[in-house]
């Protein structure tokens, strides 16, 4: 683990960027202060915190220069939505801690995998890239549309738009044939949150997976290409959604961009993060507009399901 003096560098490098010579003072001694906490007196109860998530919204604040996602923060950070902020920083600082330790350089490209859908509400596409140290999101999955096997193809850069396979995933209900799943005028690239900027996307949610369910194969199929076909390499950080013995509800993918965000100011990376995860349609109220999504990236019809085609590991 780096000590505390390579930490405080680090800080003072990736905040730069992003303020003037005053807000850098000001927002370097904060940020000192705070992860001074978090490497030597925290304990998981203070994380857990509403102190210490105030402290981290401050520091995210101070640390954007995008007026929408400040105003984002603003309206949020005393949210429910935020509440496990705190909770994600502390899950996700472990694994960029150790994966400090191994022979990454500074630009680095995260996976996270997580079950995942879409629900209820729209966002800035800006407020999934709150800081300068995530250069930008990449989404694989068309809207409304849920997928399997691509964990390994993404997590490695090996899936490219070509190797897109679309089925209908209720065989006995659905009664239009796989090849209308397939959305039409599917772009050939993968949908770039940054390309995005403030235009409204759909909000996000996740939720952990569940290696010891004998139904949720995500996290094995994964592990069962890397031990046939290599594991991801140099500069390829892995992060499952995993808890271990933990009950946890969703959480917005807003929120785990946002404390990937604040974890890597300590750290020495910049990362292109990538998500592994459905973005099935799971609406409490009305569904989303399927045209203004369409036009935004691509949007499935109901029941779509992406999966992997073999030649992608040939």
């Amino acid at each position: 683990m780096l000590s505390i003096i390579d930490h405080r560098k680090h800080l003072k490098d990736n905040v730069k960027d992003s303020q003037t010579s005053s807000e850098e003072m000001n927002g370097n001694e904060e940020l000192h202060k705070l992860f001074q906490r978090l490497f030597t007196h925290c304990r998981a109860d203070r994380l857990s915190s509403c102190g210490e998530r105030q402290r981290l919204t401050k520091l995210a604040m101070r640390s954007c220069t995008d007026e929408v996602v400040l105003q984002w923060l603003r309206k949020n950070s005393e949210s429910d939505a935020f509440s496990k902020l705190t909770d994600m920083f502390d899950f996700l600082k472990k694994h960029i801690d150790e994966e400090e330790k191994k022979n990454h350089s500074d630009d680095v490209h995260i996976t996270f995998m997580a079950h995942g859908a879409i629900r209820d509400f729209m966002i800035p596409a800006s407020c999934y890239l709150p800081l300068p140290t995530i250069t930008d999101v990449l989404l694989y999955s068309p809207w409304n549309c849920v997928t399997s096997g691509l964990e390994y193809g993404i997590a490695t850069g090996k899936l490219r738009p070509q190797h897109r396979v679309f089925s209908c995933e209720d065989k006995k209900g659905c009664t239009i044939p796989d090849d209308k799943h397939r959305p039409v005028n599917l772009p050939d690239h993968w949908n770039s949150l940054k390309k995005a900027g403030a235009q409204m996307v759909p909000n996000i949610t996740v939720s952990p997976l569940s290696p010891d369910d004998d139904h949720d194969r995500v996290w094995k199929c994964f592990e069962s290409l890397s031990a046939e076909h290599g594991p991801p390499g140099r500069n390829r950080i892995v992060i499952p959604f995993i808890l271990p013995g933990r009950e946890y509800e969703s959480v917005p993918f807003s929120v785990v961009t946002l404390a990937l965000s604040l974890v890597l100011l300590s750290s020495r990376f910049k990362a292109t993060l990538h998500f592994s995860g459905c973005l099935g349609d799971n609406s409490t109220g009305p569904k989303f507009d399927r045209k203004y999504l369409q036009e935004q990236y691509a949007c499935a019809i109901d029941n779509s399901w992406m999966k992997c085609s073999p030649e992608a590991f040939r």
